[in-house]
């Protein structure tokens, strides 16, 4: 089974939370787990992809490149102005650390993958 290495860091943590997860899921699935393990100190309720709660920034291999993200996100993360109307009508966006995220519609990719709020 393919694996992902998380590596988190936010909230005022004073060190990385690093663990291995299984690929090809959400990327909140597990973060929800720590939280209500105490592990980590985030307040995220939804999960469902339309608050704007959960938002990350990426660091990962593929970078830089391009990314099609859905309608769903990309509304969200317009309403939060977070993306400009152009970003948020474009086919692609340029897949960097700097591009906002929303950790519910992140799919979860074989490799490691650095994760900022």
């Amino acid at each position: 089974m393919d694996k992902t290495d998380l590596i988190l860091q936010g909230g005022g943590m004073p060190a990385p939370l690093q663990l291995s997860v299984p690929s090809g899921g959400l990327l909140i699935d597990p973060l929800r787990e720590l939280v209500r393990d105490g592990q980590l100190p985030l307040y995220w309720r939804c999960g469902q992809g339309t608050c704007g709660a959960c938002l990350v920034y990426l660091q990962h291999a593929g970078q830089p490149g391009l990314l099609s993200m859905g309608g769903k996100e990309r509304n969200v993360l317009a309403r939060k102005q977070m993306l400009t109307e152009a970003e948020r009508q474009a086919d692609s966006l340029p897949d960097t650390p700097a591009l906002p995220r929303l950790a519910c519609h992140v799919v979860l990719v074989p490799g490691v993958l650095k994760v900022h709020w």
